[in-house]
């Protein structure tokens, strides 16, 4: 018995992607085989990820797969994230080739749980698993998601940030294809890039788990312990202007002290932001308003069609 564990990667996201899989190993019961789809991660990047895991007695295997970048490249990038590494997933079945299962998991989670529960979930025939966004569980999505996706129930909207998959299934619905073709076609209105795709393909075949397998960090739980937090937003642990929220205890101590006792326990132990000075913060803050071209070709095609409709 063990547990396929997948995840999508750029260089962006390599401290996250490292406490991600290290506490998902720290909290397994059952042995882990790790997947990394790697957008354009250098040899050096990939050694460095797996002398983190490898050492751990619950990593059984760390393989990575490089993604060809045409492949994602056309997919539409918003302010709100940059990186298209995401929609890697969408071509999992194909690297995965001989499992039936897997766990995927975004780079931006503290795994407090142990994810071979998780393994074991009864999917009830459904494709994959998730669970319903924060945005839906704690304010009426009816204007912002039912109107602009056309889900069966809004209220049923998933975050895509942890997700149990059946490749079987997906293999015999052609989800990589379809999800491909999908997006492409209604790239206009999936303003949360792969994440209202999967909702859309997935409308009506998804399991609905418990919300402590992916709990927001604005949740603020009364004890983050056996879940999963999620670190969502475009600020994360390691960058230089999360610091503006270590004023909060919270942050400081469930969040930030969390995320670097794990890190310092993989071969990233002891970075920190880069931030001499102020300097940082600047950089960063700046770097976040420059808008990607294909961000600028769409915002004048969108712009052009409301026009001439």
């Amino acid at each position: 018995m063990y547990a396929n564990i997948a995840a999508c990667a750029d260089t962006k996201v390599l401290p996250g992607l490292a406490v991600t899989i290290r506490s998902s190993l720290e909290h397994s019961s059952i042995p882990c085989r790790i997947h990394v789809l790697t957008d354009r991660l250098s040899e050096q990047d990939k050694k460095k990820l797996s002398n983190s895991w490898k050492p751990h007695p619950m990593c059984q295997d760390v393989v990575f797969y490089d993604i060809d970048y045409q492949n994602i490249s056309k997919f539409r990038s918003t302010m709100y994230l940059k990186s298209k590494s995401a929609y890697s997933r969408y071509f999992i079945s194909d690297f995965l080739g001989e499992e039936s299962k897997c766990i995927y998991l975004d780079c931006d989670l503290l795994v407090l749980r142990d994810l071979a529960e998780l393994n074991a979930a009864n999917m009830h025939g459904k494709t994959i698993g998730s669970v319903r966004d924060i945005s839906v569980r704690t304010a009426d999505p009816h204007l912002f998601i039912g109107e602009r996706l056309q889900l069966t129930n809004p209220y049923n909207y998933f975050n895509s940030g942890v997700l149990i998959i059946d490749l079987d299934r997906w293999r015999k619905l052609d989800a990589r294809n379809r999800l491909v073709n999908l997006t492409l076609e209604r790239a206009d209105t999936f303003d949360s890039q792969d994440q209202d795709a999967l909702n859309v393909f997935f409308d009506g075949d998804t399991e609905f788990l418990d919300p402590v397998w992916n709990t927001s960090q604005y949740e603020r739980p009364d004890a983050v312990e056996n879940r999963i937090i999620h670190l969502i937003g475009t600020v994360k642990p390691w960058h230089a202007r999360y610091k503006e929220k270590l004023s909060d205890p919270y942050h400081r101590t469930e969040i930030w002290d969390r995320f670097y006792d794990v890190l310092d326990r993989t071969a990233y132990a002891g970075n920190r932001p880069w931030d001499p000075a102020g300097l940082g913060v600047v950089k960063e803050t700046i770097e976040s308003k420059i808008p990607k071209m294909d961000m600028v070709t769409g915002k004048i095609r969108r712009t052009l069609q409301k026009f001439l409709n």
